[in-house]
């Protein structure tokens, strides 16, 4: 009867699996995830306005020159 899932009566009951490959590649996503934030926020601090990676900066004035098709 244990072929196909069943138990005997009295038997002691069978613990669950440990974790599976999905709940591993979650683990490894979310540890990518997390790393990709930090190195952007640091990379954000190094060219932001006053060391804030947040902070809006500002545009340059935009130069544009045509030149005329003949």
């Amino acid at each position: 009867m244990s072929q196909i899932g069943m138990q005997m009566p009295g038997t002691r009951v069978r613990r669950g699996g440990g974790p599976d490959i999905y709940a591993g590649l979650a683990f490894v996503a979310v540890a990518f995830l997390a790393t990709a934030c930090v190195l952007v926020y640091q990379a954000g601090t190094k060219i932001g306005k006053d060391g804030s990676p947040f902070a809006i900066q500002d545009a340059p004035p935009a130069k544009l020159s045509l030149k005329a098709a003949n």
